[in-house]
């Protein structure tokens, strides 16, 4: 069993009251199985790029109801202030159990490995919750028995999202969180809005459109009120894997002509320009590697990745 430790400071309050009021009251809560390192696999061994870092730790606190983070028996990696996240629930570190011989790649690949089978078992028995996997980085990586090729619709949202920095205490994020709940619920659902009318009329006028139009409002009234609150947050990218096959996204939209749009990709600049960089919605089809368990969903996977260069 390999344990590596993340030494990190201790948030300033507990935040398990916190964390129950922004966690109830939704008829249905969004969760998330992520992974707690960035891993590379080459050849017959790996590199542990690094952990994930306390920044988008705040990031997955402050976006998402549930956060399972998995280990296994093999390898585990802590993540910046563990010990209090798991005490007060903020999030979940399950450890898989895995048997026969496993070295060198094969270490490198459990992580996905462990990740994968919580999150099959969280889609298919926890009904309550929109369960995705998501990984930190540019490319979703999981194991060849839980993917097939689908065709797909990346939705990318270009420094859009702000995490407040590391020294912020995960209360304030939860109690921030609370606080701003409409404005973080209607960013998910403008996100939403603007992926089904990119569907529904595929064409090089998207950005006139009332959904992306409020999308660009949602993410305007977010920077807002994050930047009354924290002096400094850095910027998230922010990308969305979408089902174009078998979903309630196929059924009553041109989903054949989205992807025959869509695949040599399209962007738009949207969002308040900060510091002279604007927020840009790009979506590009592909025939690409989807979460097989996810296969009714529309949403199959997210990716985020700190534009770490750009504070407000």
């Amino acid at each position: 069993l390999l344990v590596f430790h993340h030494c990190a400071a201790v948030g300033h309050a507990s935040p398990r009251t916190l964390w129950r009021l922004s966690s109830e009251g939704a008829s249905m809560q969004r969760g998330v199985v992520a992974s707690p390192a960035i891993i590379n696999v080459h050849g017959d061994g790996f590199t542990m790029e690094r952990s994930i870092s306390a920044e988008e730790v705040r990031y997955y606190a402050l976006y998402w109801d549930k956060i399972v983070i998995p280990g296994s028996n093999l390898v585990y990696v802590a993540i910046p202030e563990e010990d209090v996240l798991v005490e007060t629930g903020v999030i979940d570190r399950p450890r898989v159990g895995v048997s026969g011989r496993w070295g060198g790649a094969d270490i490198g690949h459990s992580f996905a490995f462990a990740q994968s089978v919580v999150a099959k078992k969280l889609i298919e028995e926890d009904k309550s919750t929109d369960w995705v996997v998501h990984q930190m980085g540019r490319e979703l990586s999981l194991p060849s028995e839980f993917i097939e090729k689908r065709n797909t619709l990346r939705l990318e949202l270009i420094n859009l999202l702000p995490v407040p920095s590391a020294d912020v205490a995960i209360a304030d994020v939860l109690e921030f969180k609370q606080r701003r709940a409409d404005e973080l619920d209607n960013l998910h659902s403008t996100i939403e809005s603007a992926y089904l009318e990119a569907l529904k009329s595929p064409d090089p006028d998207l950005a006139t459109k009332l959904a992306v139009r409020e999308l660009d409002d949602a993410i305007h009234n977010l920077q807002t009120v994050a930047s009354e609150r924290w002096r400094r947050t850095s910027k998230f990218d922010f990308s969305l894997e979408l089902n174009l096959d078998g979903s309630r996204l196929s059924q009553g939209v041109a989903a054949g002509a989205a992807f025959d749009f869509f695949t040599n990709g399209f962007g738009i600049p949207i969002g308040p320009i900060v510091g002279g960089i604007a927020s840009i919605l790009k979506l590009k089809a592909s025939h690409s590697s989807a979460f097989i368990p996810a296969g009714k969903q529309e949403k199959l996977a997210y990716l985020s990745h700190a534009q770490t260069e750009r504070l407000l």
